[in-house]
């Protein structure tokens, strides 16, 4: 017993040793390309660009602080929505519960790391065959009464069990950073269609006043085709512009009502319990200022939970590599049996046994070899989709900067075009008040400048919309990162 006794505390010592042991490699954050800044960022379209392809080492800063960026926008109705959308939305809610499912599959890993205790008792009434006590004659049944205790542990000499907790807290960090990112999307979804239900509202407002201006003008070319002034062909020309106006109010007024009903469910809401009130488009706009470094992309939480996956594919290699190596458990038991209930507890009723326990693959039909490529061809492939996803969050914002370039350089436009045609009304109206032109013309001029002033809201509403957009795929807004935060570091 002495003997026994001594080889279980060597064994423990050596594994108190030898368990820092693990076979999973060395992480490394991939390389990514190398770029400073954004090229559509560029102050100066013709800046040169380095076409030559260079790759470092990422540093990802997922946990740097993203803040409520949308009160860059300086609207507390923006900001209202957005909280609603936080507290309430089905699909977010639906994203925190995986998160803290990863969260108990890590504990469910991690469990072997320790001893796994367990009581058992049982009460049976048996009976021996002759042959099985040796004696001749009859064996009388008898009660056996059993309690105690039984405990085993895993001695993770290869890290298979702790690579096998890595591998899932890295899942944990994952699915954290893919609620982030579900965060930030329903906070741009719900500030876009926020920008694009005031945008609809301004227009609206415009094409009610086009509406009335284009009835006034009907009116006036039916009075005067009943005098014979004008010819059915002029009247009837006026009709299709009205029906067409009045068409194009009616679409609009639709697609308000789905980018309403689209925003209630954001929100957690059916849309028969929701109603936005109308109210147009302020004149507000944010501009993004040029050269944007590309250090920006580093918070965005998809590409941090690419490179937790990334890391979890790293620690199951090491788990693969361990089931080449023998698999080591010690266990004990300890309690009491005895044929009587009032004589269980007696210490003469006591029983135990200790010992490890040892287990070596030496044929698995090629499952192991198998496993093992399996789980490094999975890390290369997390590799490849790491770096994919940086460079379309690279894609992302570069389209996103495009657009904002062609959004402001068409608010100009539209900008002088307003100006022009408002400028062309008040000279019509002055006309018309002197006598030298037709009421006709005055409404005209009123038209174009309202088709004008349409054309202006648009632009404005994408701008902001684009900018939204922009944020998103930033990872934020356009506040310096602070210092990255590094990985989590890897036990070897």
């Amino acid at each position: 017993m002495k003997n026994l006794s001594h080889a279980l505390i060597v064994v423990g010592l050596l594994t108190g040793v030898v368990t820092g042991c693990s076979l999973a490699p060395d992480y490394r954050t991939p390389e990514t390309p190398d770029i400073a800044a954004f090229k559509q960022a560029a102050s100066d379209d013709k800046a040169p660009i380095d076409l030559q392809a260079k790759w470092v080492e990422a540093k990802p800063a997922a946990d740097a602080a993203r803040g409520p960026w949308w009160q860059i926008f300086n609207d507390r109705d923006l900001g209202a929505l957005i909280e609603q959308a936080m507290a309430a939305n089905q699909d977010l809610a639906a994203m925190a519960a995986r998160v803290e499912q990863a969260r108990q599959t890590a504990v469910i890993a991690g469990a072997p790391l320790f001893p796994l205790i367990s009581g058992d008792a049982s009460a049976q009434r048996q009976m021996q065959t002759r042959a099985g006590t040796g004696f001749p004659g009859t064996v009388d049944p008898e009660n056996v009464y059993q309690a105690g205790l039984g405990l085993s542990y895993e001695v993770d000499l290869f890290g298979r069990v702790r690579n096998t907790r890595d591998a899932a807290r890295s899942d944990v960090a994952a699915s954290a950073s893919d609620f982030n990112s579900m965060a930030l999307t329903l906070q741009a979804d719900v500030a876009a269609l926020y920008f694009t239900l005031r945008g609809q509202d301004a227009e609206i407002r415009l094409i009610e006043q086009t509406l009335a201006l284009r009835e006034d003008s009907l009116n006036i070319l039916t009075k005067r085709r009943d005098i014979g002034t004008v010819t059915d062909l002029e009247v009837s020309q006026n009709v299709v512009d009205l029906e067409n106006t009045r068409a194009a109010l009616q679409q609009l007024q639709n697609d308000r009502a789905a980018n309403e009903h689209a925003l209630a469910v954001l929100l957690g809401m059916a849309p028969a319990e929701f109603t936005f009130a109308a109210k147009p488009l302020s004149a507000a706009t944010v501009n993004v200022p040029p050269g944007l470094p590309a250090t920006l992309l580093q918070r965005r939480p998809d590409i941090a939970a690419a490179q937790y996956r990334l890391m979890a594919a790293n620690a199951r290699i090491g788990v693969a590599r361990a089931a080449f190596f023998p698999n080591i458990s010690l266990t004990a038991s300890g309690g009491f049996a005895s044929e009587s209930l009032g004589s269980l507890f007696d210490w003469s009723s006591r029983t135990w046994a200790i010992g490890p326990m040892l287990s070596l693959p030496i044929f698995q039909g090629g499952r192991i070899i198998a496993e093992n490529a399996r789980t490094k061809a999975q890390y290369i492939e997390a590799v490849a989709l790491y770096r994919q996803q940086v460079l379309a969050a690279f894609q992302d914002v570069e389209d996103t900067l495009a657009r904002l370039k062609m959004r402001q350089a068409q608010a100009v436009s539209y900008a002088r075009a307003k100006e022009a045609a408002e400028r062309a009304s008040r000279i019509a109206a002055l006309r018309y008040e002197s006598g030298d032109t037709g009421y006709l013309e005055e409404i005209e001029a009123k038209q174009s400048a309202l088709t004008a002033g349409r054309a202006v809201i648009q632009t404005q509403a994408a701008r902001l919309a684009d900018t939204v957009q922009l944020i998103r795929a930033l990872g934020g807004d356009w506040s310096p990162v602070a210092a990255p935060a590094s990985a989590p570091a890897t036990k070897n």
